[in-house]
């Protein structure tokens, strides 16, 4: 078997770093100003969550903090080469990989995004050496839920759609396409609500994870 992952909010907690690094921002740059922190790290974290470019979100919060054009420079500057210290995993996301890893499971990370952001992130992690394969949207110029990119992880794989179980917290980006080509699927969330018919499985911690996986992959689940 075969599995492949998304990265932001299925192994990597996204607000959780975010959170983090606003508050470093906010340290280091707004310690002395009369900007309040609560205020600030919230609405970084809303702006770093939409998709934009960077730029924005710091023009951003520099109109809605007052911050003058030097300052929102250097924030941006800091962010860019810092942000990936910042990164955080759910819980259990490293022993669950390993134990994929040592259950003979090739894996892949498939996921939107600007190429040198996500693979800072993935190292940062310690999540690196545990991928087989690792495509970005930005390395890939092709983006989920575009079906090439889950094309382009399988060739490199060797696999066929069938043999592989894709893991995300997406329903129109992971899940549906990875179902349309022929994967098993299991949806990281925390949902109460009915599966749509194009999730096998839904996983609601990565405690639970090796109990999901083999219930989804059966007998095949520990072996190539």
């Amino acid at each position: 078997m075969f599995a492949m992952f998304d990265l932001d909010d299925t192994l990597h907690d996204k607000t959780a770093g975010l959170s983090l690094c606003a508050k470093s921002v906010y340290a280091k740059f707004l310690q002395s100003s009369q900007t309040d922190m609560d205020s600030f790290v919230t609405a970084f974290v809303i702006e770093n969550r939409l998709i934009q470019p960077k730029t924005d979100v710091f023009s951003k919060l520099a109109v809605q903090f007052g911050i003058d054009h030097d300052l929102s420079s250097a924030m941006l500057d800091f962010f860019y080469t810092s942000f990936h210290n910042y990164a955080v995993s759910f819980d259990l996301v490293p022993e669950s990989v390993e134990w994929l890893r040592a259950s003979g499971v090739k894996i892949a990370c498939v996921t939107n995004g600007d190429d040198f952001f996500q693979r800072s992130k993935i190292s940062a992690l310690s999540l690196e050496s545990y991928f087989d394969v690792i495509i970005t949207s930005g390395g890939a110029g092709i983006k989920k839920p575009d079906p090439q990119i889950f094309n382009l992880a399988l060739d490199a794989l060797g696999a066929v759609a069938s043999d592989c179980v894709f893991i995300g917290d997406n329903l129109i980006a992971d899940m549906q396409p990875a179902k349309q080509l022929g994967m098993k699927t299991i949806w990281f969330s925390s949902s109460s609500t009915d599966l749509p018919d194009f999730v096998d499985s839904r996983l609601d911690s990565f405690a639970h994870f090796q109990q999901v996986w083999t219930a989804v992959v059966g007998s095949k689940g520990r072996s190539i």
